[in-house]
């Protein structure tokens, strides 16, 4: 990674631990746990984007067949927003 990415990559981190500090968000370990246990496959990318005060996790997950799925998670509620791909 380069030292810009680097830098964006700890922006998210502490961006996420804070709000998660501040009681906005649930930990991204109980959001990940419901994710693989509502898609069969393999967590392979997380993010974190939040605009205004919405926070969503992003999910890239890598099911047993071969297709990429992209989950949309709120990350206060750990609902389900949206999937891109087949399951």
């Amino acid at each position: 990674m380069t030292g810009a990415g680097q830098a964006l990559a700890n922006s998210e981190q502490e961006s996420a631990r804070d709000a998660y500090q501040r009681g906005e968000i649930m930990s991204l370990e109980d959001i990940r746990r419901n994710v693989q246990r509502d898609f069969d496959g393999q967590i392979i990318g997380t993010q974190l984007k939040s605009d205004n005060a919405d926070y969503v996790y992003k999910f890239r997950v890598l099911s047993p067949d071969g297709n990429m799925m992209t989950i949309d998670v709120d990350a206060r509620t750990s609902r389900v927003i949206d999937v891109k791909g087949r399951r």
